[in-house]
């Protein structure tokens, strides 16, 4: 798994993405702040069980895991 210094490796973000956005009921697509609120919870799920179960995974705050990481890996995969 190849990630560059400081990002979150592709297999945390899929279980991440798989997890808490991707199945988002569809009549709660269109609500942004629903959206912004499961973002909230993987960037707590991150933080909580991924980082204490492995090691040199990055620690960011939930802006920079929003933009950088996770909506990113979402809007591309």
């Amino acid at each position: 798994m190849e990630t560059k210094r400081g990002e979150i490796p592709n297999g945390i973000l899929d279980d991440l993405c798989s997890r808490f956005i991707l199945h988002i009921p569809s009549e709660e697509r269109d609500n942004a702040i629903r959206v912004c609120f499961q973002i909230e919870l993987a960037h707590w799920f991150y933080l909580d069980f991924c980082m204490e179960n492995a090691t040199g995974l990055p620690q960011c705050g939930i802006r920079d895991f929003a933009k950088a990481d996770i909506l990113r890996y979402c809007l591309c995969v």
